[in-house]
């Protein structure tokens, strides 16, 4: 564990009618200065904070590619989806139940909510298309494509557009968004400090330990798919 001292001196001014008077206001600002207050940092907090941040983006990149599967229905398939600009939890907004071998039925709660939550299915990168359901139009039919050679290759081309995401963008969730604002709050203290140096080191080892570990989820999910 690693504490970073930080002194904060506070200000004040009085008057002096005589030279003694100045020579005393100076002994006492210099006692003032020796009794600062003093601030202790745990900078290793920052190395917990981004091992709890890294691991939670491993779960999520774990749980987006187990989702994206060949050919076989599921009905948590768009669980974690997020709808529109303001990025809506899918269950929020709808409900996906299996019918058959190779379709999906969505039911979206609020009629108004269906074109979002269909636009949120179609981008999301799982080679599917949605249809309205014309006796109700609050439901959208997905039907999941014939497994192929190049079915499988699409899937592996959109396994790999998941990762990067989850490597680095603007996700919060990223490993170089969450690398980068912690990064950011540690080079406010002192840069010069060995503790402070050695917790960014930690971290860039952490980045790096759990992009491996990122890239190992990614081939798994590659041989899956290719099966």
């Amino acid at each position: 564990m690693f504490f970073l001292n930080i002194r904060r001196v506070g200000a004040g001014s009085s008057r002096w009618f005589s030279s003694a008077g100045v020579q005393l206001a100076k002994k006492r600002g210099q006692a003032a200065k020796e009794a600062a207050e003093v601030d202790l940092v745990d900078v290793s907090g920052y190395v917990k904070q981004a091992t709890e941040r890294f691991q939670q983006t491993l779960e999520l990149h774990k749980k987006r590619l187990g989702q994206m599967k060949v050919g076989k229905p599921d009905a948590k398939m768009f669980d974690e989806l997020a709808v529109g600009n303001e990025k809506q939890k899918f269950t929020e907004l709808a409900a996906t139940s299996v019918k058959g071998k190779n379709m999906l039925i969505v039911t979206v709660f609020d009629p108004k909510d269906t074109k979002r939550v269909a636009s949120a299915i179609v981008g999301a990168g799982l080679n599917v298309n949605t249809e309205r359901v014309l006796e109700n139009q609050q439901q959208l039919k997905i039907s999941l494509p014939p497994v192929t050679t190049e079915t499988r290759e699409r899937l592996c081309r959109d396994l790999k557009k998941v990762f990067e995401e989850y490597k680095n963008s603007a996700n919060r969730n990223s490993l170089g968004h969450v690398r980068s604002e912690v990064l950011k709050e540690l080079k406010k203290l002192d840069k010069k400090n060995d503790s402070v140096r050695k917790v960014i080191q930690d971290i860039e080892n952490l980045h790096k330990e759990y992009t491996s570990m990122l890239q190992e989820q990614l081939k798994h999910a590659e041989k899956s798919a290719m099966k």
